[in-house]
């Protein structure tokens, strides 16, 4: 059922040709558009094509919700350019910094007696409430401030075995 600019009315799919222009369920196209289109330019459901637009993308630049690529722009993005709130890439275009809201994982539920500001610049000097992507980052960190043990916050790993939850130590 793929549609197609050029004569041959046959579906194009893995080991034909593909169409310039190909719709429908997995069509193989130079522009290809549906459910998981495969092409150069793929708009869909899950694209994968050079340039991917679409819920869930894979390849080289990518605009979804879900993207996968050397240019990933979208809410949870990997590659090694991403934009978005939960990106996993070598550069985060568009990042604050290394310590954003996902480092601190909702520290704005904490209570104290600062100001936020002066509290949210307090705990970014503080390394107990570094979080890292990895546990062995972790486990460094725990060594070098004298702690034992790391513990999992969300998809990050932190210092110490156990959370601290007194920000005046």
């Amino acid at each position: 059922m793929t549609k197609s600019s050029s004569p041959d009315p046959a579906p194009a799919h893995c080991g034909s040709k593909p169409k310039r222009l190909a719709v429908g369920i997995a069509p193989l196209g130079t522009v290809s558009i549906g459910i998981v289109p495969m092409g150069v330019i793929c708009i869909g459901i899950v694209p994968m094509g050079v340039v991917s637009i679409g819920v869930v993308a894979m390849g080289v630049i990518n605009l979804s919700i879900v993207g996968m690529g050397l240019l990933a722009i979208g809410a949870n993005t990997m590659g090694v350019w991403t934009v978005g709130p939960m990106s996993m890439g070598l550069v985060q275009i568009g990042a604050r910094s290394s310590h954003d809201h996902n480092s601190h994982h909702q520290n704005s539920h904490h209570h104290n007696s600062q100001s936020s500001s002066d509290a949210d610049a307090a705990l970014e000097d503080d390394p107990r409430f570094m979080a890292y992507p990895t546990k062995t980052e972790a486990e460094k960190q725990a060594r070098l401030i004298g702690c034992e043990g790391v513990h999992q916050m969300g998809s990050h790993w932190m210092a110490c075995a156990e959370h601290s939850t007194n920000h005046h130590e």
